[in-house]
């Protein structure tokens, strides 16, 4: 089964984040995608952080690493990796998400989110928000 790897991205109290928009729901999530094979983790976070955002990053740390919730995806690791921006130009990704006719549906828009309010938004996967504020507090 496929994994996923995201990116956790903190600068001056905000996270970069997803804003997905789609027919019934919106929510904020870490931007990151599917491990393609023979790509490590680390490979594709990069990888994904350059498609979605249009930035180089560096990773850091495995943050945390958990199974799926969602329904079409239950199953499926998904991996969550502090990294830093280190090189590209934030918006200038070109992923499938951005691409007219891609069969994403719903609206992508980058955030820097202020992580004081990911409790008052629908930020996902909901561990990963309460695993984040713990770790602000060691910080």
């Amino acid at each position: 089964m496929p994994s996923r790897a995201r990116a956790i991205i903190i600068k001056d109290n905000k996270i970069l984040s997803m804003k997905r928009t789609k027919p019934k729901e919106i929510f904020w999530c870490c931007p990151g995608g599917m491990i393609e094979k023979e790509e490590t983790n680390e490979q594709a976070l990069i990888r994904e952080c350059k498609e979605e955002l249009g930035l180089d990053v560096k990773v850091l740390e495995l943050f945390h690493q958990m199974e799926s919730q969602k329904a079409e995806t239950k199953g499926q690791m998904e991996y969550f990796y502090l990294a830093e921006i280190v090189g590209g130009e934030l918006g200038s990704g070109d992923g499938p998400e951005f691409q007219k006719d891609s069969g994403y549906i719903g609206a992508y828009k980058i955030e820097w989110t202020d992580v004081d309010k990911l409790d008052s938004i629908d930020f996902r996967p909901k561990e990963i928000n309460n695993k984040i504020n713990e770790f602000r507090k060691t910080i």
